[in-house]
């Protein structure tokens, strides 16, 4: 192919494209001037090439398009620079105007200067009549779909011009209301078929909206053509014009009557529905039930005022539903619920029927609580789905709480059957009212013997505030008085009723919250006893029930104290019956002891004096041993004599006038031998100004002795025993004071009853039957005195004052006279051989019982050791055990079974199986039991017959053989 110069290539390429006639092609100059004839326009316009040239070609376009495709034209200027095309329209060869749309292109050369303008152009004539005639075939099917519409609808169909003037026919409109076509289209006949009622304001409406240019819509009564009137909704819209002007307005008319008939049937049932509605609701509303209806999402859609009252806040807003978790329940056992376990929310998640479950409402603030039973159902639709649920609510509170008032007072009259002293039945009644009232604190008061009003027990008040009123004298202007000298339980309903009443009790009380309290009085058998006192953490009242369960309370409290009153006092007299009987059992059990151990030295020493020779020394010491223990018993015989004439009222005062202080001196020779024998320092501080006085000088020698005795007796060596003597103008006073063992404070009360002892055990350190003091006191009163002792305590010695009146005493009617003693029995001692040469050991606290066995064993052949303690017999049993053990019982610091214990404890070669004697004045049967538990062989009660003795050691001796 031959290769041609690029500006002849595109010669080439113009001349073919302008030689197309598919297309409209050509150049002009910049003026407007074709440069080139072209094929196409020319055919277009039937031009010939000299007609084109210059502005020529031009000339077949009209003239009112020719400025758009000048190219100094702003349009052609603009279409250049865009895609916009030029619009004309060109005469053709036959004559016709066609539609051509043109596109110039600038030509520029190298440098970028414009050279021509190349036009393109395209004749749409066709295919814009072709577009035009499909759309008024569009529009003619349209016309007649319209036409169809309005012919086969049963809503009249209608067309008006922009003033509302019918354009054409409406055969649906007319036959409808049975107007002629005539009156129809003059526009008149549509609004005389209104009725005259509706007639206003349709027009009125219809106005408006050709005023507004908006759709028209509105209801009304038609005349119909069957002589009625029937309800009709006409609906038009205004059609539009490309300049937004309203050419038409197109419109229905529907006959809505029977809707309206329904409308209306529909609006008689809803009204007769709202009166039954408000009924239902009035007779819910009078439920003492609450009643709650909840939709399917759980919204409340109704619930009547019992169940606002029964939660204590609005569930819901008229214009602000809330759901179920409006609802704040609780469990029995304290737990809340979730949403989804509330009973109403099962029954709408499961479909679950709940029947009668009790649940808690409790107040956030705590105040307030309160129980409710809840019964629910589901409300299904016939689909079975649920739609609804309802939900019955009672309040039970008042019926649960009367169930565990009835249930307490059971547990009361249970508690109290074993409350036996009255703190115990204080303590259980507050329990139960402070538990079944919710009250915060609580007190029960009890009337004393001497009528004041005492706390038993007291729970929840400060001590800063009880401690003023635990004990209230019944004259006192306060509650608990007033209440029980008036029997009527007094209610103190607020701070301020406690502050106007009772200011001091109010001054007393710490600053605390508002409050109420209670008191009620507790009477038995017509008389006040005590009183019930709560109180409560807020300003409140009771109500029948709760008034009626504290009246119970109260009674049955008042009650059992009575009971435990009777209790006490019979508690008190066995008691008293159990002390006496032991104090009879212990003071037989120390008058044997301090019997028979004086008869065991003299028997002993009597059967040895007239069966052997004794050395002169020792039967001197054996004559001074049976005169000092026979002294002793005189002194003991003596001593139950006069108790004995106490206790019959025969003991006799020989009254006379006589210097006291020859008495006291007198006692004091008798006692001064032991003082020295203990080292003690007896001092005397006698007034010798004291006047005499008309007394038996016997007695009061007596007294003193006694006394000074006991001080000797408790005092330990190197103390100081004290008596003085001082007067005053009614009575002369005796003080013995020492610095001996003391007294405990427990012991004071009781020092100077019959057989009383602040030691009677068998490890006792001091003898005696527990009769002096008693004595002392019963002398002194028959001279119209009185006797008391003082002491700071045990180790701190003691003091005893007796007062004497100085006025004479009333003498007593004569003593009896007393029998001769029985002589002594003569009994002769055999030693028998088991004896000699074995080693016993001797255990006695008794020097003389201690030294008469030792001698009767040693004169039968025995090698003897002798122990004053139980300590000192463990320490010799250690040194070497003997052959046979022959102990006392009742000794100081570790008595005989405590000792024997203590022997069979240790192994056989140190002693733990030697054979042993109990030797005691304790001689009971169960003295003889307890001998034998505690691991003795034998028992030998005091006073001993030595012939006994020596038989049972011999026979212990053979054994061990």
């Amino acid at each position: 192919m031959h290769a041609l110069p690029t500006p002849a290539r595109d010669t080439l390429r113009l001349r073919a494209l302008l030689a197309d006639t598919r297309w409209l092609v050509w150049a002009v100059d910049e003026v407007g001037g074709m440069q080139e004839p072209s094929s196409s326009w020319a055919a277009l316009t039937g031009q010939s090439p000299e007609q084109m040239k210059g502005q020529g070609w031009l000339e077949p376009i009209h003239p009112e398009d020719r400025g758009n495709l000048e190219p100094s034209g702003s349009a052609f200027e603009t279409a250049s620079t865009t895609d916009e095309e030029l619009a004309c329209r060109v005469r053709g060869a036959d004559e016709t105007w066609r539609e051509v749309r043109v596109r110039p292109l600038p030509v520029k050369d190298d440098a970028g200067r414009l050279v021509e303008w190349l036009l393109v152009a395209e004749d749409v004539t066709r295919r814009d009549r072709d577009r035009q005639e499909k759309a008024e075939q569009a529009l003619r099917e349209s016309e007649e779909r319209f036409r169809s519409l309005v012919q086969t609808s049963t809503a009249a169909v209608w067309t008006t011009d922009a003033q509302g003037i019918p354009m054409e026919d409406s055969p649906s409109w007319r036959a409808f209301t049975g107007y002629t076509l005539d009156k129809w289209m003059d526009g008149t006949a549509w609004m005389e078929s209104i009725h005259p009622e509706d007639r206003v304001r349709v027009e009125e409406v219809w106005r408006n909206c050709l005023a507004t240019k908006t759709p028209y819509n509105v209801e009304s009564r038609v005349w119909h053509a069957n002589g009625s009137w029937r309800w009709v909704q006409a609906r038009a819209v205004p059609v539009f014009n490309q300049d937004g002007t309203v050419r038409e307005w197109v419109g229905t008319t529907t006959d809505i009557s029977e809707h309206k008939i329904a409308e209306e049937e529909r609006n008689i049932l809803l009204a007769e529905l709202m009166s039954k509605e408000r009924l239902l609701s009035a007779v819910l509303e009078q439920m003492p039930s609450g009643f709650v209806l909840a939709g399917p999402r759980g919204e409340l859609t109704f619930a009547n005022a019992q169940v606002q009252t029964l939660s204590g806040h609005p569930l819901f807003d008229p214009e602000k539903k809330q759901d179920s978790a409006a609802y704040h329940y609780h469990r029995l056992d304290g737990t809340e619920y979730s949403t989804e376990e509330l009973p109403l929310a099962r029954s709408l998640r499961h479909g679950e029927v709940v029947r009668g479950e009790v649940i808690w409402l409790h107040a956030k603030d705590g105040k307030d609580s309160r129980f409710i039973k809840v019964n629910c159902a589901p409300i299904r639709d016939e689909r079975s789905q649920t739609i609804a649920a309802v939900a019955i609510l009672d309040n039970i509170t008042e019926a649960r709480r009367a169930e565990e008032r009835a249930a307490r007072m059971q547990s009361v009259t249970s508690a109290l059957s074993q409350a036996l002293t009255p703190g115990d039945v204080a303590r259980t009644i507050l329990t139960e009212a402070l538990g079944g009232m919710d009250a915060t604190a609580g007190a029960v008061y009890r009337r004393r013997a001497d009528g004041l009003l005492e706390v038993l027990y007291d729970m929840g008040y400060p001590e800063s505030y009880i401690g003023q009123f635990r004990l209230v004298s019944p004259d006192m202007d306060a509650p608990v008085p007033n209440a029980m000298r008036t029997g009527k339980e007094s209610w103190l309903l607020s701070n301020a009723a406690l502050s106007e009443r009772y200011p001091d009790v109010a001054a007393a009380r710490p600053a605390v919250a508002d409050h109420a309290a209670v008191t009620l009085p507790m009477w038995v058998h017509d008389q006040p006893i005590g009183a019930l006192v709560l109180s409560f953490n807020d300003a409140r009242t009771c109500g029948p029930e709760e008034m009626q369960f504290l009246r119970m309370l109260a009674q049955q409290c008042g009650q059992a104290l009575e009971r435990a009153r009777l209790y006490e006092v019979a508690e008190t007299e066995r008691q008293r019956a159990e002390q006496a009987s032991r104090l009879k059992d212990d003071f037989l059990g120390v008058l044997s002891h301090e019997l028979r151990t004086p008869l065991t030295a003299i028997l002993g020493w009597t059967q040895i004096l007239r069966t052997w020779e004794l050395a002169p020394e020792k039967r001197e010491r054996a004559l001074e041993t049976i005169e000092r223990n026979a002294r002793a018993q005189t002194q003991l015989v003596e001593d139950l004599l006069d108790v004995n004439r106490i206790v019959s009222g025969k003991l006799r005062l020989d009254v006379r006038l006589t210097p006291l202080t020859r008495v006291i001196e007198n006692a004091l020779d008798v006692v001064r031998p032991a003082a020295e024998a203990k080292s003690l320092h007896l001092q005397t501080r006698l007034d010798p100004q004291t006047a005499p006085l008309l007394v038996d000088p016997d007695r009061l020698q007596q007294v003193v002795w006694n006394l000074v005795s006991n001080a000797v007796k408790f005092t330990p060596q190197g103390g100081n025993v004290t008596v003085s003597l001082s007067q005053s103008a009614s009575h002369a006073e005796i003080q013995v004071s020492d610095t001996g063992d003391g007294l405990a404070a427990n012991f004071l009360p009781h020092l100077f009853e019959r057989f009383r002892q602040a030691d009677a055990s068998s490890t006792r350190r001091y003898g005696g039957l527990g009769l002096g003091l008693s004595i002392v006191r019963h002398l002194v009163e028959l001279h119209g005195g009185t006797v008391e002792a003082q002491s700071a305590g045990k180790g701190l010695g003691a003091t005893f004052i007796v007062r004497l009146p100085r006025v004479a005493p009333r003498p007593d009617a004569a003593e009896p006279v007393r029998a001769p003693p029985p002589p002594a029995p003569s009994l002769s001692v055999d030693y028998p051989r088991e004896l000699r040469g074995r080693h016993v050991l001797v255990v006695d606290d008794d020097t003389d019982s201690r030294e008469l066995i030792a001698t009767m064993l040693q004169e039968g052949g025995a090698r003897v050791s002798t122990a004053a303690s139980a300590a000192r017999a463990l320490e010799l049993l250690k040194q070497e055990p003997p052959e046979l053990l022959i102990s006392d019982i009742g000794m100081p610091e570790m008595d005989g079974y405590a000792l024997m214990r203590e022997v069979r404890g240790r192994p056989s070669e140190q002693g733990g199986r030697v054979p042993s004697v109990a030797l005691t004045a304790y001689a009971r049967e169960e003295d003889q039991y307890a001998a034998r538990v505690a691991g003795f062989n034998s028992h030998v009660a005091k006073p001993l017959e030595p012939s006994e003795l020596l038989r049972v050691a011999a026979s212990l001796l053979r054994r061990s053989d």
